[in-house]
């Protein structure tokens, strides 16, 4: 029987053992704060429980709430940020302050087919800092990596609605072929264009530059890879982001030419320099009276730099969307932009879309879905007049005869000069029609011409427009069958479709003489279609479209222990790629606005301009090994074998393979004790890439088809309703060869990438030598085969260079934060081998070539002996040396004079003296001397920024040193040349001032001159300026809104800015117009042919986050 009492206490004990674990584990509600180092909350931090399932995530103002014992600890984690460990200590209220992770901010690097942690590359990669890119507010991905990473080189072509630009990393391995690299969008190849996405849309950009690097892309990453990560959702919930930006363009300079009065008196020295003297009064021979020096101060002008451009609107907006769970997560985003330019007329429109979906059925299987669609409207930007190419240089607006007044109400006529017939015509007349300068023998005789006549009519009435749709879609599927392999599909659709329009024809013009309203009809050689009929209106129309559809397999390998780190990539990729091409034309239409070929009046004249179809298949196979020895000795090795049918059968198949290597200094046990060095690795790598050089199928079986075939249809057929069918014909244009094989680069990189004092001091540097060699180019052959030429592979080009990159970004107290960034690279450019020299000319009448066959176009003149050849790509030099005579001074005497036209010139006094350069007393196209280059020596990029408390501020500079310009702008605003006065172009006023004449015979300038019998303007290192620039491009200061009053609102995050962009350019350069010299042929760099007018912008943006 129990014994009670005997029990009572040793069960007393046993009860209160058990309470006590019971009193350890007791729960309470631990409140607190995760704030930053600056005091301000992190939103959406976790906070966990170690060893326990609870958890929180912290509120719009940092604040948490969790249920936790007096001696837990909790651990705080947030991306960007070192993950901290707090003791409760029986605390109920908890201040956390969490320190950002420099290294981890920047630990993943996107690269071909996957990511590597930033520590164990060995490639030359850099990584764009996407926040301070979007300050410069781009309109696209090109325009604002300008100045952001070294060795990538950004030059706006000109400052056009749509901002084009051109990309170059580290030089050009090219003459024939594209110099641009291939963009990369969420793991898909995209060509060498990415201005369908919006900036607002992108998370990151990484830039592959070595052949290490890039090699894994086989030829398609021949000239660099740009990779561009896109916005996708994250765990937590729904995120609403608003940006909105509005901006006022303004001209951010005129050109300083000459008043109206001053421009005839050009006129007259001018006649009077050619000798065309009236011997009965000693003054100048004009063709038309009016420009005599009696009319001055009575003659009705336009400054045509006022009149056609104006104060132009940006507005760019963009919404999106993000969360998600442990499970799936998602993006969505809009985006519209509507940028005004500068010049009358024209406008760019861009509307986007974008969608992602990323899901986790399990541990096994992954699986998401991107889709982007973009639509551009771009119009009033491609008009072409004459032979000065489009309507939007700002040059051709300042050399433009100022010979007409914009709007009078009581038109002026000219009493006395043939019976008072001459009258100043109006650009727009008060009844809103459009004068011009021709229209019958009295505005047609040399009078009022400017070879542009009535620009702002012609722009306002004659503009094209170009509209494309692009779309972009991509699913992929990923298996984890085993720990450390996967196995990932991607399936990727591009469609692009675009249209061309131009629109133009026998427009009605109005003057009126002594009140009687005068009609014509305004026609200007390939500017205007004016057809001897009813003066008909005539409609172009060009539609391209094509498609590429991708396939790409990789299975990738991972394991890893203490010491080692293994990674193997396989991969397989198919591509298809579909392009066509049409074009025609009809002409006989009512009204302009009867934009269909098919609504013409004249059926006999409807027909095409060409038509092509073209069809591609790729086929490569990859495969990539990383190995990391204790986290300190990295060694990657890529392979890549691409296919293509544009080559002889013995070399259609290219390999590509690349090594590199990479040692982590800092890591070593020696260096453990040095705490200022936070990170040294050097880095080595050689890889070879190939480039297709613009080969096309018939570059090997030679055959070229014609393309002109005849629009007709049932009702109106052509042939006197015969209904005949189009004819299409093609023949063997030049002779084939057989054993064309891939252009093949080559690379060579050593590298130091180098972090200090806590990593708020960073430096990289690199030095690079790039070699390119079995270039693809058109050779001229002798005529005896039957044939003028055959594309085959010679020649070799060289780029060599250092880069270098210093950033420093430190916090000096609660309140204030400092950070700067100078990146720069050096280039010397050099071709190695080439045979004959290959000349470029910028095309004129006298049909000279370039040799190569791919760079015609752009300016016309009379004759080519004052254009001429203007670059040539010769041994020993760069490509595309500026190539030209030698001038040594300007004939001032008679002992000059007589030398000079001894060794031929036909020269007169106040001409330029050029060097007969071997010495044989005459000059002729042996004297022709390389005169520099257009490569810069050296670019730079600078950012400077500072925080205080909420305010923010960021400047940022580029600009280059050591660059020539061959400039078309400082010869056509410096010379008088043209067929009579009257239609010659004005000049700078500096120009005039500095031109030799009898009354300034130490003048600079050779003197002025209608007829230019020396040809004063034949390429030559007159035209070869100094191009070196420094651009303060923007300038910004915001202010983020203070949580404690934007969260009350359902707002997480609130900023506001002012901004400033293309602010100042300091250059000697300046006074021809904008030193950012952008063509984009190999061969045209350095070449200014005169640009659309730069615009400096006044910005006001807004961003929000809910």
């Amino acid at each position: 029987m129990w014994n009670f009492k005997s029990l009572q206490k040793p069960l007393m004990a046993l009860f209160l053992l058990c309470l006590f674990p019971l009193g350890a584990m007791a729960q309470s509600i631990v409140k607190g704060t995760v704030n930053d180092e600056a005091g301000e909350p992190v939103i959406g931090a976790t906070v966990k429980v170690v060893g326990a399932q609870s958890g929180a995530i912290t509120d719009f103002n940092g604040n948490f709430s969790v249920e936790a014992g007096s001696n837990a600890t909790l651990e705080i984690s947030y991306v960007g940020y070192v993950t901290e460990k707090v003791k409760v200590g029986g605390r109920n209220n908890i201040t956390v302050v969490m320190r950002e992770d420099a290294q981890m901010l920047d630990n993943v690097v996107v690269i071909g087919y996957g990511t590597m942690k930033k520590s164990d590359i060995t490639g030359s990669v850099v990584s764009v800092n996407t926040e301070d890119m979007m300050k410069r507010a781009p309109i696209n991905v090109a325009q604002g990596l300008q100045g952001a990473a070294p060795g990538v080189i950004v030059t706006m072509q000109d400052g056009s609605p749509d901002a084009k630009a051109q990309v170059r990393i580290r030089g050009v391995a090219t003459i024939n072929g594209s110099a641009a690299p291939l963009y990369v969008v969420d793991g898909i190849q995209v060509g060498s264009n990415a201005d369908f996405v919006s900036p607002s849309d992108i998370e990151s950009i990484d830039v592959l530059k070595d052949a290490s690097a890039t090699a894994i892309y086989g030829s398609a990453g021949a000239n660099g890879v740009i990779m561009i990560t896109t916005k996708h959702g994250s765990k937590g919930h729904t995120n609403i982001n608003v940006t909105a930006d509005f901006g006022i363009q303004t001209l951010s300079s005129k050109l300083d030419v000459c008043s109206g009065d001053q421009y005839a008196a050009n006129l007259r020295q001018a006649r009077i320099n050619d000798g065309q003297i009236d011997p009965a009064t000693g003054k100048a021979l004009m063709w038309n009276p009016i420009w005599n020096a009696d009319w001055d101060g009575k003659r009705k002008y336009t400054d045509w730099q006022d009149q056609m451009t104006r104060s132009a609107w940006r507005q760019n907006y963009n919404v999106s969307a993000s969360g998600g769970n442990d499970k799936t997560q998602y993006n969505a985003s809009v985006g519209f932009l509507r940028n005004e330019g500068l010049v009358v007329n024209t406008t760019y429109q861009r509307l986007t879309a974008r969608a992602n979906v990323n899901s986790e059925v399990n541990k096994y299987i992954a699986f998401g879905a991107d889709v982007s669609w973009t639509h551009t409207d771009s119009h009033g930007s491609n008009v072409s007049v004459g032979n000065f190419g489009n309507l939007s240089s700002l040059r051709d607006y300042a050399f433009a005869c100022p010979s007409m007044d914009f709007i009078t109400s009581n038109v002026v006529t000219y009493a006395g000069v043939d019976a008072g017939t001459y009258v100043s015509p109006n650009v727009v007349n008060p009844d809103g029609t459009f004068g011009d300068v021709a229209g019958g023998k009295n505005f047609n005789d040399g009078f009022w011409g400017t070879t542009l006549g009535n620009m702002y009519a012609k722009q306002m009435e004659l503009n094209g427009r170009n509209r494309s749709n692009r779309t972009l879609s991509t699913a992929h599927l990923t298996i984890k069958p085993v720990k450390g392999l996967e196995w990932k599909t991607v399936l990727s659709y591009d469609y692009y479709a675009g249209s061309n329009e131009n629109f133009y024809g026998g427009i009605t013009r109005v003057n009126y003489v002594n009140g009687q309203r005068i009609d014509f009809t305004q026609g200007n050689g390939d500017a205007y279609y004016n057809p001897s009929e009813n003066n008909d209106y005539r409609f172009d129309l060009g539609n391209n479209e094509n498609q590429t559809l991708r396939i790409q397999n990789t299975l990738t390998y991972n394991w890893s222990n203490d010491i080692h780190n293994v990674t193997v990539m396989l991969g397989n990729e198919v591509s298809r790629w579909y392009g066509q091409w049409t074009g025609g034309s009809s002409v006989g239409y009512e009204s302009k606005d009867n934009r269909d070929l098919s609504l013409t009046t004249q059926p006999t004249k409807r027909n095409a301009s060409g038509g092509l179809n073209l069809e591609s298949r790729g086929i490569s196979y990859f495969a990539r090994a990383s190995y990391s020895l204790m986290d300190r000795y990295l060694l990657t090795a890529t392979v890549r074998r691409d296919g293509s049918s544009n080559f002889g059968s013995g070399n259609r198949w290219g390999t590509f393979p690349s090594v590199a290597a990479g040692w982590r200094i800092s890591e070593e046990a020696f260096m453990k004790q040095v705490e200022w060095i936070d990170n040294l690795k050097l880095r080595f790598g050689w890889g070879q890439t190939g480039n297709s050089g613009g080969a096309t199928d018939d570059a090997v079986t030679g055959l070229n088809v014609d393309g002109r075939y005849i629009y007709y249809n049932a009702l109106s057929p052509i042939g006197a309703g015969t209904g005949t069918p189009a004819v299409i014909t093609g023949f063997y244009s030049k002779l084939k060869d057989t054993n064309l094989k891939w252009e093949t680069n080559e690379q060579l990189n050593f590298g130091i990438d180098a972090a200090f004092f806590g990593s708020k001091l960073v430096i990289g540097l690199d030095y690079f030598v790039r070699k390119s060699k079995d270039l693809l180019l058109s050779r001229n052959i002798r005529p005896t085969s039957g044939y003028s030429s055959i594309y085959t592979n010679y020649g070799e080009i060289q780029n060599k260079g250092f880069e270098f990159l210093v950033g420093y970004n430190t916090r000096i107290n609660k309140d204030w934060t400092i950070n700067a960034q100078l990146t720069g690279s050096t280039l010397s450019n050099k071709v190695k081998k080439m045979g004959d020299p290959i000349y470029n000319t910028n095309s004129d009448s006298s049909g000279q070539g370039t040799g190569d066959g791919s760079n015609t176009g752009a300016v016309g003149a009379a004759d080519g002996y004052h254009w001429g050849n203007h670059s040539i790509c010769k041994e020993g030099e760069a490509v595309g040396s500026f190539y030209g005579y030698r001038v040594e001074g300007i004939i001032r005497d008679q002992a000059t004079l007589d030398k000079a036209i001894a060794q031929g010139q036909t020269a007169k006094l106040g001409d330029y003296i050029f060097k007969d350069l071997n010495g044989d007393g005459t000059l002729n196209e042996q004297d022709m001397d390389i005169l520099g280059d257009g490569f810069p020596a050296l670019n730079y990029g600078l950012t400077l920024g500072a925080t205080y408390k909420d305010f923010d501020f960021t400047m940022q500079m580029h600009g280059v040193f050591g660059q020539k310009i061959f400039s078309y702008s400082a010869m056509r605003l410096t010379n008088m040349f043209c067929s009579d006065d009257g239609t010659s172009p004005n000049i700078l006023a500096t120009a005039a001032a500095n031109a030799w004449s009898p009354e300034n015979p130490n003048g600079s300038e050779a003197r002025l001159s209608i007829l230019d019998e020396n040809y004063n303007m034949r390429a030559s290192d007159a035209w070869v300026k100094n191009g070196d620039f420094l651009k303060i491009s923007n300038i910004q200061i915001g202010y983020s809104l203070p949580k404690s009053i934007v969260n009350k609102v359902l707002i997480q995050n609130a900023r506001i800015y002012l901004a400033v962009q293309n602010v100042a350019c300091i250059s000697g350069y300046n006074k021809y117009g904008d030193p950012e010299c952008g063509q984009g042929s190999v061969l045209y760099t350095g070449l200014d042919t005169g640009r659309y007018p730069m615009p400096r912008t006044y910005a006001f943006g807004v961003n929000v986050t809910f």
